[in-house]
């Protein structure tokens, strides 16, 4: 009969690990598919989950006298013709359509390899600085209840007087830009366009924070759980949480160099009294990566908790069968020696054997508890 090899069920923060590389490796694997077979045909093809029905796009035109809100157009030459002094943002929820985007990009001459990276969601974050144009592609990260993280590949494109944001799906991300442009609040109808881009990355990396101070509000409840009670449930949120952090700076160290790829890139669409803004982006993305690092910390701190717990509380159960299998030894002996039944052992046709006995047994067990107790066992 041929061995089975035992599984490993000791440690169920494994078992986590495991089933979560193997759905990872079978998304990257149907993408990669799909990769393949774009590149074989040779045509634009979108990559990824399709979140929406229907793509769905709106414009806003502002200066700082004016703004005005259009909704789901067809054609995208405004942005390569603007009127006046105007500036202009045109955001999508959805970009499973192709022939759409694909009309954005040759309103404005994008290059074909940027059209091909909006439809890829896929792609790992960067940024291009083009002659007419900078291409910059990051992930928005938010965590929903039961502790998952969603997921959202977003991509800008800023021209010299628009910028262009794709969304896989409609979100609150920009409410608050919305409002400002709006109600003329803040400086964005008195600023260019990368001004308007920078806030938008803001609006993204607040994501990031907003989901790191939730991971720590869990934590900290992690904490209680594992000095009080902890379970396997409890090495499984660990390690939900070690996979978050571990997803939260892979995006964001991308995001950085994107970041500091745009202050070098010398180029003219970043105005010189703007850069400032995405200096101080680039160092709140240094600080959630620092926050990032001590979570992560904390998280190993408390997965060496949590085995030192079960550890602690293993010992003390086997202190207490210990003390108790102890305890009934001599009184085992005793009863072992009285269970002879020889014809001639002298205690036997004593009238008052069986209670001397039971006597003699909880005397002795008495005794042991005192003496265990004043040596700290129990």
């Amino acid at each position: 009969m041929m061995n089975m090899k035992p599984r490993d069920l000791t440690r169920p923060d494994k078992l986590l690990l495991k089933g979560i590389r193997t759905l990872s490796s079978l998304t990257l694997n149907l993408y990669a598919n799909q990769k393949s077979e774009a590149k074989a045909k040779a045509e634009l093809t979108f990559i990824g989950k399709k979140k929406m029905d229907q793509v769905q796009n709106q414009l806003y035109e502002y200066n700082l006298d004016v703004q005005s809100k259009k909704e789901n157009l067809s054609e995208f030459d405004i942005l390569k013709s603007p009127i006046g002094d105007k500036n202009y943002w045109l955001n999508f929820h959805g970009i499973h359509d192709v022939k759409v985007i694909e009309r954005v990009g040759q309103a404005l001459d994008l290059d074909r390899l940027t059209v091909r990276q909006i439809l890829d969601t896929t792609q790992r974050p960067k940024v291009e600085v083009e002659a007419a144009y900078i291409f910059l592609s990051i992930k928005s990260i938010l965590k929903e209840a039961l502790g998952e993280l969603k997921v959202e590949q977003m991509s800008f494109i800023l021209g010299s007087n628009y910028v262009i944001t794709f969304q896989e799906e409609k979100g609150d991300h920009f409410g608050n830009i919305r409002y400002k442009i709006r109600e003329g609040v803040g400086f964005i109808r008195k600023k260019t366009s990368d001004y308007l881009l920078s806030q938008l990355l803001d609006a993204i990396l607040d994501n990031y924070f907003e989901t790191i101070d939730k991971i720590n509000e869990e934590i900290t409840i992690l904490e209680k759980v594992i000095l009080k009670n902890p379970d396997e449930n409890t090495a499984l949120a660990i390690e939900g949480h070690k996979s978050s952090a571990q997803l939260l700076k892979r995006s964001l160290g991308p995001y950085k160099e994107a970041l500091l790829n745009i202050l070098n890139g010398n180029t003219k669409l970043i105005k010189k009294e703007n850069i400032r803004y995405f200096k101080d982006l680039t160092n709140s993305v240094i600080s959630a990566i620092e926050e990032i690092d001590s979570l992560q910390k904390t998280l190993e701190g408390l997965t060496n908790i949590y085995f030192a717990s079960l550890s602690h509380k293993m010992n003390a159960i086997m202190k207490v069968l210990t003390t108790v299998a102890t305890i009934f030894i001599p009184l085992t002996f005793i009863a072992g020696i009285y269970g002879m039944n020889f014809d001639y052992m002298p205690e036997l046709h004593y009238k008052y054997g069986y209670f001397i006995i039971w006597g003699i047994m909880v005397i002795v067990s008495i005794f042991m508890i005192i003496y265990f107790k004043r040596k700290r066992w129990i």
